[in-house]
């Protein structure tokens, strides 16, 4: 038996939820209300179908190498689609396709001409919304010809991290093939060059390369300084991601000590400010991306007065409750919470939207791509490896030495 244990329901309810949630919005657009009931009803049956009938026949055909070859397939494969829609997708024409790749291109070409990032906008005369974290990250891209490709990417560092974290490249291909074929918001944002779901693997990588390192006495001081500094620079993107810091003082508490895990999350706040506050101290009014995150949820306020302070203390409120109960408990939890504190969010301001304008548009659903990545990796080192109890980042999976 391939498969060590069948899910529990909980866990399957969870992985179900993180996989199709964020979809919605993507195949009401496409195939409207009726499609939408249909894969709410076809899309968790066959991946229960999948998960106790047809997975193991699948995993026991294949050998560990040949499932790292058809990972490699499968990532080219991407790798061509992305190449002959991505064109056709960025026409930069109002509806269709998205302004978020010509955002980052803009704002990091600005950045390496020595101007400002912040005062240019897209085609479709949105400002810079994401923080400059994401724009350095997306420069090594960028001066390759574009920032969208980042996204496959990160897509194969996440595969590498699930194997590593279940020790089977089989079962991370698995994993693979269940978001592409169960997610269709993630090959959407992947053809239209959308970086959410870049942003959202790097925070999670580089937050399961800390606690990696900080749980190891015989770490380098410099890595785990390194690591630190990457996750300020990731959560230097968008503000929702400032939020799963409760969460990682709390396993790293519970994987050292209260004293290690206030001075590496510290660290990665100091690397968050380093990057960020120089920027919005040479212009306040122009630091675009503050006003244009504020707004996202400030939006909401004929619905929910004050809804710009209230969904964030929400989702901190939510976020600190949590790891107290996991300090207490010292339970493995953090991805788990990391996920629902996000999923808070998305469907806060999804109902928002729905009582605001009156109709039933599930478009922001999309969002969910920020805790689609958390809630399955949480789900899969559960379902099949040690419940995330000392997850394995290999070191290919963000190009980094590391210990083996």
């Amino acid at each position: 038996m391939l498969l060590r244990s069948r899910p529990s329901t909980f866990v399957f309810v969870g992985l179900t939820s993180c996989l199709i949630f964020p979809s919605f919005g993507v195949i009401q657009k496409h195939f409207g209300n009726s499609g939408l009931v249909i894969y709410l009803i076809l899309a968790p049956a066959l991946l229960w179908l999948t998960y106790h009938f047809a997975a193991d026949r699948l995993l026991g055909s294949i050998s560990e190498r040949q499932s790292l070859y058809l990972a490699a397939i499968t990532l080219l494969a991407l790798v061509v689609t992305f190449a002959v829609l991505y064109p056709k997708a960025n026409t930069h024409l109002p509806g269709r396709g998205s302004d978020a790749d010509d955002a980052l291109n803009l704002a990091a070409s600005e950045l390496l001409s020595g101007r400002y990032p912040f005062y240019v906008e897209t085609y479709l005369h949105n400002p810079i919304g994401i923080f400059p974290g994401a724009v350095f990250l997306a420069l090594p891209f960028v001066l390759l010809g574009n920032s969208s490709p980042q996204n496959l990417f990160w897509l194969a560092a996440f595969f590498f991290a699930v194997s590593g974290s279940v020790s089977s490249w089989r079962l991370g291909l698995l994993l693979l093939w269940t978001v592409l074929l169960f997610s269709p918001v993630v090959t959407q944002q992947l053809v239209t060059g959308t970086d959410d779901v870049a942003n959202s693997i790097y925070v999670l990588l580089f937050m399961l390369l800390l606690a990696r390192w900080v749980a190891r006495p015989d770490a380098a001081a410099w890595k785990k300084l390194l690591a630190a500094f990457l996750l300020g620079i990731g959560l230097s993107s968008r503000g929702n991601f400032v939020l799963v810091l409760p969460q990682l003082f709390a396993e790293l508490t519970r994987r050292a000590t209260w004293s290690v895990a206030a001075k590496y999350v510290a660290i990665a706040c100091a690397a968050f400010a380093a990057v960020t506050f120089p920027f919005w101290l040479y212009d306040p009014a122009g630091f675009s991306p503050f006003n244009t995150q504020t707004h996202k949820v400030a939006v909401w306020q004929t619905v929910l007065p004050y809804s710009g302070f209230v969904i964030p203390a929400l989702g901190g409120l939510i976020a600190l409750a949590l790891a107290v109960k996991s300090l207490r408990q010292r339970s493995v939890t953090w991805l788990r919470d990391c996920a629902i504190v996000q999923a808070v969010l998305v469907l806060s301001v999804v109902t928002l939207s729905i009582i605001q304008r009156r109709t039933f548009s599930l478009v922001l659903m999309s969002y969910g791509v920020f805790f689609l990545f958390f809630g399955v990796y949480a789900c899969w080192s559960r379902m099949f490896g040690n419940g995330g109890r000392d997850a394995k980042v290999p070191e290919c999976s963000i190009g980094l030495m590391m210990d083996s």
